[in-house]
């Protein structure tokens, strides 16, 4: 199935092909200085076979041509209006822009009207000054509600807006004709469904047939591509799976603007969120899909021939993937190259999705917003005052670079309890990672795991909590299975401390205090631990406040745990000692584990069984040591209990 394309809006509204009955509806008009007129013309089109042009000639002569759309056909782009967040997209055509009136004095402009005496002015050209603008066919994007280049004339209404075009005012005489105007489109951007092995290609192609149209949201110039406005892949409506890949391209964000009223300066005539790539699908999570895939998979976790997309410096261009709600949608990017997107980029949750090889750079945050698989790729240079990437608890990355983040950090920390950095490389940063998780916040480790090398950090505001960045976590693990080899699953491991020569604590005092509250707060002497360990209480007056609890560091001699119900303790004397390992294996494969950062060699002794489901197996004894090094690779044998 090949690609299918519609502007998102209202669509074309003028294709300039016939003065009186345009084929896109409406007609065309002229007014200005004495004997101004206007009329098709096939000498010079950009879409099809004709244009709309005029002949502007002498000192202080001028020509507005317009589109009228028609009675009962205005546009509304005020507030909560149809056409609302909607931009006009009209190619304009000046050979003699030299002949021109100056900007100061509305050289060549384009005039958005309720009536044909109540418009609003965007100044393109001046005989002074032309931003770039050779005068040739160029498309404008314009938002009609930015404030013109001069003041309003009469009191335009911007829910009502019926005319649209080009005006020049000359100060020569020109040749023939000299002010054209072709096709005109009004909407957000475009939007894409349908399936392509080159999309990109497809899509420039498709927006460029200009014998048929020239919408102008996608554009090319010596083997670049342009885009103006949202483009979106996949659609909440589609009937089908939308599959959009492709590689090699270079996708670059165009500027559009206007005269700014001063100087010869100009400004941006579009929002500053007007532009960048969108993903969607059918937002329900097993009907249709959307893929959006780029460059070429190298080896399992690496990428090449990776499209570059590239922002602007007018506009917070964005990648938005959070859209995506179908677990079967899919997003590969294989060496892709983001430059300049300063505004969101969110990548979608579902594991399954692909970051290979990829660049992010002078790029605002990239939101994970979950556990997308992230490998060999490379954040710099950040446009982000908070940090190049925002951490969260199922991250799943390891293998990149973080380089040159010095407007912000080189990631954002927001979790509590500890962390690990694995295989990941900083270099050239202000600091390696923000500390922002809470007020005062919470103190955490994070370890330097396969070799990566965090060095500095900063506070958030208002966050006085510290990172420690300590060696390597290692992984406690504990297999449950027969004599002969087969895996048990569903059974319940406890490891604990066996003796007082580890880090960890065993059989130490503590003091509990609570009231009326299952928030039980322990008072533990330099216990060493981090928020998310484990311990086990027990000799509490209330038994409700013995086992197994995970902790919440507060001081380096107290923690929080959650009681299992409601209890009252004012200094009560019991005793706590630390958890190695507590669960229930893996019903497959009969494992069970957990990675923690240890100083030392911490001597364990525990058990596991299976005695709440058949088949029943006994009590089988577990002791061993956990190494700082290696960790801790432990085998239960379970004898059946008949």
């Amino acid at each position: 199935m090949a690609l299918t394309y519609a502007i998102e809006g209202k669509g074309v509204i003028a294709n300039a092909d016939n003065y009186t009955t345009d084929t896109a509806g409406g007609s065309w008009g002229v007014t200005g200085s004495g004997g101004a007129s206007a009329g098709t013309t096939t000498d010079t089109y950009y879409y099809g076979t004709t244009s709309i042009s005029s002949a502007v000639s002498g000192n202080n002569k001028w020509a507005w041509i317009y589109h009228d759309i028609g009675a009962g056909n205005e546009l509304d782009f005020g507030a909560a209006g149809t056409e609302e967040n909607q931009f006009i997209y009209i190619w304009v055509h000046c050979p003699t822009t030299g002949l021109s009136k100056t900007l100061a004095n509305e050289g060549v402009s384009i005039r958005v009207g309720s009536g044909t005496a109540a418009y609003r002015t965007f100044i393109i050209a001046g005989s002074d000054a032309t931003n770039g603008w050779d005068g040739g066919w160029q498309c404008f994007v314009i938002d009609p509600t930015k404030t013109g280049s001069i003041a309003d004339t009469g009191t335009p209404n911007l829910s009502s807006i019926r005319y649209i075009g080009p005006q020049m005012e000359t100060t020569a005489t020109a040749k023939g004709d000299n002010l054209f105007v072709s096709q005109i489109a009004v909407g957000s951007g475009l939007r894409i469904t349908g399936t392509s092995t080159t999309g990109w290609l497809d899509a420039v192609t498709y927006c460029t047939d200009l014998a048929n149209r020239a919408w102008g949201m996608l554009q090319e110039r010596e083997g670049v591509y342009y885009g103006y406005g949202n483009i979106i892949v996949g659609s909440p409506t589609m009937t089908g799976n939308c599959s959009f890949v492709d590689s090699g391209r270079v996708l670059q964000f165009g500027i559009s603007e206007y005269w700014s009223g001063t100087g010869t300066t100009f400004n941006t005539s579009l929002p500053t969120t007007a532009s960048g790539i969108t993903l969607e699908d059918d937002n329900v999570a097993t009907a249709y899909t959307t893929t959006f895939g780029d460059g070429v998979l190298v080896g399992t976790d690496n990428g090449r021939s990776g499209s570059t997309f590239i922002g602007n410096a007018n506009e917070s261009v964005f990648f938005e993937a959070s859209g995506l709600a179908n677990t079967g949608s899919d997003i590969n990017l294989y060496g892709t190259t983001f430059k300049t997107f300063t505004g969101v980029n969110n990548l979608e949750s579902d594991l399954n999705h692909a970051y290979y090889g990829v660049t992010w750079q002078g790029c605002s945050q990239v939101v994970p917003a979950g556990a997308p698989v992230i490998r060999n790729c490379t954040f710099a240079e950040t446009a982000d005052i908070d940090a190049a990437l925002l951490w969260n608890s199922t991250i799943d990355i390891t293998d990149c670079n973080f380089i040159a983040n010095t407007l912000g950090a080189a990631i954002e920390m927001v979790e509590t309890t500890n962390q690990d950095y694995d295989t990941l490389l900083f270099s050239g940063n202000t600091n390696d990672t923000l500390l922002n998780n809470g007020t005062p916040g919470t103190n955490i480790d994070i370890s330097k795991t396969n070799g990566s090398n965090p060095t500095t950090y900063e506070n958030a505001p208002s966050n006085t909590a510290t990172i420690t960045y300590v060696g390597a976590a290692v992984t406690v693990q504990v297999t449950t299975q027969t004599g002969g080899g087969t895996a048990v699953g569903s059974c319940r491991v406890f490891l604990v401390a066996s003796d007082g020569t580890g880090p960890f604590p065993f059989e130490e005092a503590v003091t509990l205090n609570a009231t009326a509250s299952t928030t039980v707060t322990a008072t533990h002497t330099a216990h060493g631990m981090s928020s998310g360990d484990k311990v086990v209480i027990y000799d509490a007056a209330d038994q409700n406040a013995n086992g197994v609890f995970s902790i919440t560091v507060t001081t380096a001699n107290a923690y929080t745990y959650t009681a299992r119900a409601t209890v009252t303790l004012s200094a009560d004397a019991a005793t706590a000692t630390f958890v190695a390992l507590e669960g229930v294996t893996n019903a497959t494969t009969g494992i069970l584990s957990t990675s923690r950062v240890y100083a030392s060699a911490q001597p364990v002794t525990g058990w596991a069984r299976k005695s709440s489901g058949a088949p029943y197996y006994k009590s089988a004894p577990i002791a061993g040591s956990v190494s700082a090094t290696t960790g801790l690779l432990a085998t239960a044998v379970m004898i059946p209990d008949e």
